[in-house]
């Protein structure tokens, strides 16, 4: 794809796939560079359903940016004892990925959407309120150097790097 090249992306007509540590699935709407896997991305934009308690996958080297879409949100209790509160919709919580943490879920399943960058890679992560039409709803625009995803009517999320690789 080059740098230039904007792809719509159709979420719900993508694959899921097993986490990492193969503790619940996950759909992959973008991944840089192209053909890249979960331990050589540059960056990486993905929507999980969280089904019970438990790990979460631990990422080494990443930086990871967290945002509750669906439900009550959930509770990251991390192995250096902090602990991460996702509780509001549509707002981005960054953390360290390589911090191992266990997850729990606050009053049932919720659905987030993450966004993991490599250390070294200026990942900007934020929300966009518009009414704008592109992306429509259960849509992504995907290019090289990031995302847009909409998430009801009136929110999207933006995750770009500062350039293009």
């Amino acid at each position: 794809m080059g740098a230039n090249q904007n792809r719509l992306i159709h979420i719900a007509s993508l694959p899921a796939q097993p986490w990492k540590n193969g503790g619940g699935l996950t759909t992959e709407i973008a991944i840089y560079p192209p053909g890249a896997t979960t331990d050589d991305f540059l960056w990486r934009v993905s929507m999980a359903k969280i089904e019970r308690d438990g790990p979460f996958s631990a990422f080494p080297g990443i930086t990871r940016w967290i945002t509750l879409v669906e439900g009550n949100g959930f509770v990251l209790d991390f192995a250096d004892g902090s602990k991460l509160e996702v509780t509001k919709p549509f707002e981005p919580h960054q953390f360290d990925g390589g911090l191992a943490a266990h997850c729990r879920l606050i009053d049932g399943p919720c659905r987030d959407l993450n966004v993991m960058a490599r250390s070294d890679v200026v990942m900007r992560v934020g929300i966009a309120r518009t009414r704008a039409m592109l992306p429509s709803m259960g849509h992504a625009v995907v290019s090289d150097h990031g995302v847009s995803i909409r998430l009801d009517e009136r929110h999207v999320l933006n995750a770009f790097t500062d350039r293009p690789f």
